[in-house]
């Protein structure tokens, strides 16, 4: 129990100071777990809190880890028969610093167990998490082979249907992806119903990095009248 709400606490902090941008806070975090993480050297799990922190900060500049760091974690994931919550939690918080392709076969572990099993819906919930990073790491880079056979997956394994806010994430990465400014403003219309602020505030974010065009720009031409 204490190392779940460890790991609840932990993940609840790096989100936010990552949606806040705080460098800051996040540089002192990652030191403060790597410097716990040398005098614990036997234990895997205050590694793997430091890999957490270190990966939401080079999330920032879209950075990917080390070989030996990505190396670490590919073996850990190697060795996974069964997903549990906490590994899940892991990897939804270092998917964004492992070059895609690695994680390939893992993501299909994963979605194979959430159809054949009945997956408890926090672990649905960090599944989610996984596979709207990954999108976004195939597709900021343009790993186009990667971004196509994960979104085939998601929609043959009809994954999490009634989630609307995972939903709108595959919406606005899929429009993206397929350069479809009515799915892009389907996915802001729906942000936008739900009252999805920081949904929105992340959707222009990503537009601008990924040099994607406005997509509400064409309906204002299409609506001034000619001269």
């Amino acid at each position: 129990m204490e190392k779940k709400n460890n790991l609840k606490t932990l993940t609840t902090v790096l989100s936010q100071y990552y949606q806040d941008n705080d460098r800051q806070k996040l540089n002192q975090l990652t030191q403060l777990l790597q410097n716990d993480t040398i005098k614990n050297p036997s234990d895997p799990f205050m590694r793997h809190y430091y890999l957490m922190s270190l990966s939401t900060l080079y999330h920032l500049d879209f950075l990917v880890a080390s070989i030996d760091d990505q190396n670490e974690l590919i073996d850990y994931f190697f060795n996974i028969s069964y997903w549990q919550f906490y590994d899940l939690c892991l990897l939804a918080n270092v998917v964004n610093m492992i070059h895609v392709e690695r994680i390939t076969p893992y993501i299909f572990d994963i979605l194979k167990q959430y159809a054949t099993n009945n997956m408890p819906t926090a672990s649905v919930e960090t599944v989610s998490k996984i596979l709207i990073n990954a999108l976004e790491t195939s597709i900021i880079p343009k790993k186009d082979d990667f971004t196509r056979y994960l979104l085939d997956k998601i929609k043959k394994y009809k994954f999490n249907t009634d989630d609307f806010k995972f939903q709108t994430w595959l919406l606005f990465w899929t429009g993206v992806f397929e350069n479809n400014n009515n799915k892009v403003r389907h996915a802001y219309s729906i942000a936008t119903y739900l009252h999805q602020n920081i949904t929105l505030k992340n959707f222009d974010k990503f537009l601008t990095i990924t040099q994607t065009p406005s997509p509400f720009f064409e309906d204002t031409k299409k609506d001034t009248p000619k001269s």
